[in-house]
């Protein structure tokens, strides 16, 4: 996932900087053409606007404004899909059939959900999940992400195109993989967290925060680590 994302965005940043003029002075061109604008209220773009601001610049303001923000998200994410769905996604039924994975955590039970629907639907050929399906969505796709994912169709019915969701439920496990909110079960790297902790951490709780200097109060911990941060960006803002 990370190699998919990683080289869609490459691939998007190499075309916008070939096909990309940065346009320096945006402000200032913005009040030239509000003043002729208001000079003349009824005269045509091509008369008031361009002797002003010219068609070039105004073209490039709009390549601009589509390389920032969600056009830029959907040409990355645009790319993304077609790599994964056109060659990775076919070793997705090999791998989530192997793998089995588990969390500790009930917030991150939607995402374990979302991975027990990609196996269940791996070996299907159609373009959408079933409309009585229960989809995880909360807690599996990205904020800003939904718009993008989502379908709707004709009689605005919400359709979740299966190509769509699993790169989304991809980027999810890989996150929580990492910080081990979710884990494998016969992994090392990706092991069961709690098998990281000495056999006698239960027994031996306080030891162990005092070797390692740390309270063993959960608020007290978060309190110290809050005070640290905002001295750091003091620190930092008076810079």
């Amino acid at each position: 996932m990370h190699r998919i994302s990683a080289n869609a965005e490459k691939r998007v940043d190499k075309e916008l900087i070939q096909d990309f003029k940065r346009v320096h002075g945006k402000n200032n061109l913005l009040y030239q053409m509000a003043e002729a604008s208001l000079k003349t209220p009824d005269g045509t773009i091509k008369d008031v606007i361009f002797p002003v601001v010219s068609e070039v610049t105004l073209k490039n303001l709009v390549k601009e404004y589509k390389s920032t923000g969600n056009a830029y998200r959907e040409k990355v994410y645009t790319v993304m899909r077609s790599s994964y769905g056109g060659y990775y996604r076919r070793i997705l039924p090999l791998i989530l059939n192997k793998l089995e994975f588990r969390s500790n955590n009930e917030v991150h039970r939607p995402v374990i959900q979302a991975i027990a629907l990609l196996k269940k639907y791996a070996d299907s050929k159609q373009r959408y999940y079933d409309p009585g399906e229960d989809i995880p969505i909360d807690g599996v796709l990205r904020s800003g992400w939904q718009e993008i994912i989502l379908e709707t169709g004709a009689d605005d019915e919400i359709k979740v195109n299966r190509i769509n969701y699993e790169l989304s439920v991809l980027q999810a496990l890989r996150e929580k993989l990492r910080c081990k909110e979710i884990w494998v079960v016969g992994a090392n790297r990706y092991r069961n967290p709690e098998e990281d902790l000495p056999a006698d951490f239960e027994t031996q709780r306080l030891e162990y925060f005092q070797a390692l200097k740390q309270p063993s109060d959960v608020e007290v911990f978060i309190a110290n680590l809050q005070q640290s941060l905002e001295q750091s960006l003091t620190l930092l803002d008076n810079d």
